[in-house]
């Protein structure tokens, strides 16, 4: 096949990636309501700029927000505005940064590893567990990993090849620049250290300022980043910044943050999971990685800092006192590539699979099948009544290692990987039909919405909560920049509300605390229980209320 056959061959396949992978991230996306507590917050901050016109300073139930910083809300204000305050809207921007992702992998990849490799890294990405959790929601975490992967693989390709490598090396520059406006200084932090440290084993840090085009880099970083840093710090005085840096940064980093601890080997175990079902091969990669090691920084680069990538990631963030499995998620695109590389080298003949260690491998995912099947079946109907049981979660997995066995039997590793991406789109499809419709009926504010701005259209109404907290509540039932109290004591602080503004009050509160509201209340308000519901976060039943002045609304 001459050249530019192969070449026309080879983005036909990536098109033809591309394009399932959108597929698949899309699918069903935005029939799901939204996940408390990220995706409400985030989308609440939206209407709020929205209805105050202001896009520099996010805010949320009316105070200054400075968990984020601003390049995911105005990805998701474009897709409100192509689509609507929906979660269509609000999660096509991760659903299309995610299909790009895959795209830009394959294209990035292909210098570096070959055509084959670079598809499978697509499809591996594409069809891994955590792509269709973290592309499908409203957060700004696909923007980081967008970014950073394009800054180390652009910077990656500057260094190896001196044609282009300006050009290469500034759009490393501007995508940290674009990271640090999704999620901050850890968009070029941690790239920098990952660049410095794979120079410094190579004996070859002079690079840096040498060929590096750091006067040209570092300003282009600066104009793309600085610019909202500075005008949010003087809208606030300096307030939002501040509290950003101390608060979500360093804060998050030395101190375990609304829960979310966990011990030093946290992210391996969420870095397997998340890397389902192709994960079951890492051992495989990693003990070839080690087998090869000497010698491995010089002969094969680009292994090396891939390598190097991902162990920097992880242990940079296991180090770390808050942990989420969304914070290693950038380290995944180098073990996808190098899970990807070890394929091609079966594949081809050249490093086959031990027959073993892929039965093993297998073995390993079907396990992982039955358990996913025992928990569905025993835990959740004991955790979570009302769902029942969803034990149907394990047979992908399950049923996709059963038919790889068959297909290791006949030594057919094409078959294998056809399996193991039939189980994975078999789980997504699981997940999208079956359980997150029975979860969406387990969170209510969705109806408590409706039933506020169905029973008041455009008249005055507000807020409030009781000994109870979910801020999607105030996403579907306020309106723009309306906010929602959180009531300490009710009996002094209702009437206060329904003095101060028109209109009835809609109070959310734990249906056990009923009685207890009834009896702090004076007589002269009506009360309307309008929504009993259980509720999946709080694992207890809740009720919407409308209070309201009796002498006035009869």
């Amino acid at each position: 096949m001459n050249s530019e056959r192969r070449d026309r061959h080879f983005h036909f396949q990536a098109l033809l990636v591309f394009l399932f992978a959108f597929w698949l991230l899309a699918f069903h996306t935005g029939d799901a309501s939204l996940w408390d507590i990220d995706e409400p917050n985030n989308a609440q901050s939206l209407k709020e700029m929205i209805a105050h016109h202001n896009f520099v300073v996010p805010t949320f139930n009316g105070h200054l927000r400075p968990d984020k910083p601003i390049l995911n809300y105005w990805l998701m204000d474009v897709g409100v505005r192509l689509l609507g305050m929906n979660s269509w809207g609000l999660r096509m921007g991760s659903v299309a940064l995610g299909a790009l992702l895959v795209l830009y992998l394959m294209l990035s990849l292909r210098t570096f590893l070959g055509d084959r490799p670079a598809l499978l890294t697509g499809l591996f990405t594409a069809t891994a567990l955590h792509s269709q959790i973290i592309f499908r929601a409203a957060v700004p975490d696909p923007l980081l990993i967008f970014f950073v992967t394009v800054s180390l693989l652009s910077w990656l390709h500057g260094y190896l090849q001196s044609e282009h490598r300006r050009a290469h090396y500034l759009i490393a520059y501007a995508a940290m620049g674009f990271g640090t406006l999704a999620k901050g200084p850890i968009a070029f932090l941690l790239p920098g250290l990952i660049i410095t440290v794979f120079l410094l084993l190579r004996r070859d840090l002079p690079h840096l300022w040498r060929e590096g085009r750091l006067a040209l880099g570092v300003p282009l970083f600066l104009i793309i980043a600085l610019p909202w840093y500075l005008a949010v710090g003087i809208a606030t005085h300096w307030a939002w910044d501040l509290r950003f840096i101390d608060h979500q940064n360093i804060g998050r980093y030395t101190a375990a943050m609304q829960g979310h601890r966990g011990p030093p080997y946290y992210y391996l175990l969420t870095t397997f999971l998340g890397l389902l079902p192709w994960s079951v091969f890492l051992p495989q990669t990693l003990a070839e990685g080690w087998r090869s090691r000497r010698g491995m920084l010089f002969e094969r680069p680009v292994q090396s800092f891939l390598w190097l990538w991902a162990g920097l990631w992880i242990a940079f963030f296991s180090l770390g006192a808050t942990k989420l499995p969304n914070y290693v998620w950038e380290a995944y695109p180098p073990l996808l590539a190098l899970l990807a590389w070890r394929f091609h080298g079966a594949l081809s003949g050249e490093r086959p699979f031990g027959r073993a260690g892929l039965r093993a491998s297998l073995a390993l995912l079907a396990i992982v099948g039955l358990a996913l099947v025992g928990l569905g079946a025993w835990l959740v109907p004991q955790d979570i009544p009302p769902l029942g049981s969803v034990a149907y979660l394990g047979f992908p997995y399950l049923l996709g290692a059963l038919l790889a066995l068959v297909f290791v039997q006949g030594r057919k590793l094409w078959g294998v990987i056809g399996s193991l991406g039939a189980a994975a789109v078999g789980l997504t499809l699981c997940l999208t039909l079956l359980a997150m419709p029975a979860l969406d009926a387990l969170k209510p504010s969705v109806t408590m919405g409706y039933l506020v701005r169905h029973l008041e259209g455009s008249r005055p109404y507000s807020l409030a909560t009781w000994r109870w907290w979910e801020p999607s509540f105030l996403f579907y039932a306020g309106r723009g920049a309306m906010t929602c109290a959180q009531l300490d004591a009710p009996r002094a602080q209702i009437p206060r509300l329904l003095a101060e503004k028109p209109g009835p009050l809609f109070l959310v509160t734990p249906q056990r605390d009923l009685p207890a509201l009834r009896q702090e209340l004076p007589k002269t308000l009506g009360i309307q229980e309008l929504y009993t519901g259980y509720e999946l976060y709080s694992r207890q039943n809740i009720s919407l209320l409308r209070i309201y002045k009796e002498k006035t609304q009869p």
